[in-house]
């Protein structure tokens, strides 16, 4: 990518592939590291739900933003996870890489059910099977971004 390109995005030109995916690695990790923490009086849940969620968006907005989408694109798609994925696989996400465990957070996290609690009963998918997903979802965008 040619630095014309970066500055020729909207906004300011400091967004692009390489920045939206390496701040999805930082919501990973993050998750990452409440998972390996043991809850001692609150449980985290919540919080690793929505950063794997952020992740998972960023990942996916960054695979598109390289396949041709705008910033201004991507804002508009918003949180929308199951928007991102079908777009994502439009623009040649390979079918090997599984998009299930996003697609069963995808609602929750769109309507920030992970911002601001309900009494409202929901099901998630299984966090370490949501991890391990986003785990493969990021080798396969890294592999497109840097190939």
């Amino acid at each position: 990518m040619s630095y014309q390109h970066i500055f020729d995005a909207e906004g300011d030109g400091s967004q692009d592939d390489g920045t939206l995916f390496s701040l999805s690695d930082e919501f990973l990790e993050a998750a990452r590291v409440l998972q390996a923490t043991p809850p001692v009086r609150v449980n985290y849940s919540s919080a690793t739900y929505y950063l794997l969620g952020h992740a998972a968006e960023l990942m996916l907005k960054a695979f598109l933003f390289k396949h041709g989408q705008t910033i201004g694109d991507l804002k508009k798609i918003n949180h929308d996870l199951k928007k991102l994925s079908s777009l994502a696989r439009a623009n040649g996400l390979s079918e090997k890489v599984q998009l299930v465990q996003i697609a069963l957070l995808a609602d929750t996290y769109n309507g920030k059910g992970f911002e601001y609690r309900t009494r409202k009963k929901k099901t998630f998918p299984s966090l370490d099977h949501l991890t391990e997903e986003i785990e493969k979802l990021q080798s396969a965008v890294f592999d497109k971004l840097w190939k």
